[in-house]
């Protein structure tokens, strides 16, 4: 069933082109302050000249902690996309070595085609030629590949 792996191929590459777009539409990741801004103040509020510099340590944790968990958000965002990017590229890599072999068989039945004929041309022309089974051409010599 040489179909089979021709639908497999296709619908992988179908698949690609899908996602493909997707994965290149996504915005960038904003960092919301809004949210931070709200609340320094509301903790900036509270703080008067006595305990000031108590304060300092708390306001600083707060915001290094907001910063901490919108990098573990993109770290995570981008661990996804990586991931589905790998997926993508091993269908691709999949889709190109079938395709390969599939061009390789080709190939090489046109040179078995190409090799039968110029034998039966040649029995044609002197057709007291000893019969031979003829050479593929990518085994002759001077051929590249």
């Amino acid at each position: 069933m040489k179909s089979l792996p021709f639908l497999r191929a296709s619908l992988s590459l179908r698949q690609i082109r899908r996602r493909l777009p997707q994965l290149r539409g996504q915005s960038s990741p904003k960092l919301d302050l809004s949210e931070v801004r709200e609340k320094a103040l509301e903790l900036a509020a509270e703080v008067s000249q006595t305990n000031a510099t108590a304060a300092e340590p708390v306001l600083a944790a707060y915001v290094d902690t907001h910063i901490a968990d919108w990098l573990a958000n993109v770290k995570a965002r981008h661990d996804i996309v990586t991931a589905e990017l790998d997926l993508l590229a091993v269908r691709v890599s999949e889709s190109k070595g079938f395709y390969q072999v599939h061009h390789d068989d080709q190939e090489n039945v046109l040179d078995d085609l190409e090799g039968a004929v110029s034998h039966a041309l040649e029995r044609l022309s002197d057709p007291d030629s000893p019969f031979y089974d003829p050479e593929p051409r990518n085994k002759r010599r001077g051929r590249s590949s």
